[in-house]
């Protein structure tokens, strides 16, 4: 199985901030799946892959399309829990008002009736994915009642009240502070999301940032109509993940017989293997994808190398990499420059 960013940090001693830079890299580009995740996604398969025994490559590209749907189906997830909050709330504050009870809490009104989460519930496109998935386990769940509960006592939700400011970006900002505190740091939450989808808790703290972005995005009077990331920018970008995996994977002798020549001051076997397969991948996308200039290839995969493996990293493999280049030059098998 795909290893997340985190475990494959954990085993190359990672500091978990690097991981948050790359995850504002990722989240600069205007798709979810954009090529910049695409990269991160295929040398994540490819490691696995080795990892697991090397077994056929329609493992490698089943384990691709499902880290990929998984992890925009799990945006859309995460910007509907707020939406389950209000509902929550709603379906609360109707039990109250049917037994006729004396008092109910004006915090509840205002969750219940939030401008933004009722633009949030009325989206299309979000509706359109709820619409198709079972949310039963998350109603279901006690994180959902509990959350709630902690909401209407948090420090986010009283200082909204006392600012007594009610419009669609002040409930838009009070949302936006309720995900970073009760979404995006609850441990409780990412167990629950790991039992629905193994894939999702290895993801989530990428997602997490494009559900910010997308909330910030929000603008009052779009109704239902504010858009929502969409998954690739266009057919070349699903094609150029599914290409790169390939030749990805196809590139692993060459890439032996180009490491062992150049590394005159390291063991072969003694590298960390993340950063072999960085340069694996590398070296597929020099070849074999001449609309990409070399420059943008060595620096996205020199950031990856410094956002996934360990210190020294970054430079081992933008060296090995210039290397490469020459090389690859030399022997006329390049019609690009840097």
């Amino acid at each position: 199985m795909i290893l997340s960013d985190q475990e494959i940090g954990a085993r190359n001693g990672v500091d978990e901030q690097k991981i948050c830079t790359f995850a504002d890299r990722i989240n600069g580009l205007d798709t979810m799946i954009n090529r910049v995740l695409i990269r991160l996604k295929v040398v994540q398969v490819i490691y696995a892959y080795y990892q697991n025994g090397g077994q056929k490559t329609a493992d490698a590209d089943r384990e691709l399309a499902q880290s990929i749907d998984s992890a925009y189906s799990l945006y859309k997830t995460l910007l509907f829990i707020p939406v389950a909050w209000a509902r929550q709330i709603r379906k609360s504050v109707s039990k109250q008002q049917r037994m006729n009870a004396p008092h109910i809490s004006h915090k509840e009104i205002l969750l219940a009736e939030n401008r933004f989460l009722q633009q949030m519930e009325s989206n299309v496109e979000l509706d359109a994915y709820i619409q198709s998935n079972d949310m039963d386990w998350l109603f279901e769940s006690d994180w959902l009642s509990d959350t709630c509960s902690k909401i209407l006592e948090s420090d986010a939700m009283e200082e909204y009240v006392e600012a007594g400011k009610f419009d669609f970006e002040s409930d838009k900002e009070l949302v936006r502070k309720l995900y970073k505190e009760f979404i995006e740091n609850s441990d409780d939450l990412d167990t629950l999301l790991e039992e629905q989808n193994i894939y999702w808790n290895g993801d989530k703290e990428l997602i997490d940032s494009f559900v910010i972005k997308t909330i910030k995005g929000f603008e009052d009077g779009k109704a239902g109509n504010q858009p929502l990331k969409t998954e690739f920018k266009d057919d070349e970008d699903r094609q150029f993940a599914i290409d790169l995996l390939h030749h990805g994977l196809d590139a692993a002798k060459e890439r032996e017989e180009v490491v062992a020549a150049n590394c005159r001051r390291w063991d072969p076997s003694r590298l960390a293997f993340l950063d072999v397969i960085i340069i694996q991948v590398a070296m597929a996308e020099m070849l074999h994808f001449p609309q990409i200039p070399l420059k943008v290839t060595i620096n996205e995969y020199v950031e990856l190398a410094k956002s996934l493996s360990t210190p020294a990293s970054g430079s081992f493999v933008n060296g090995m990499l210039d290397t490469i280049v020459k090389d690859l030059s030399a022997q006329g098998r390049l019609n690009k420059e840097l």
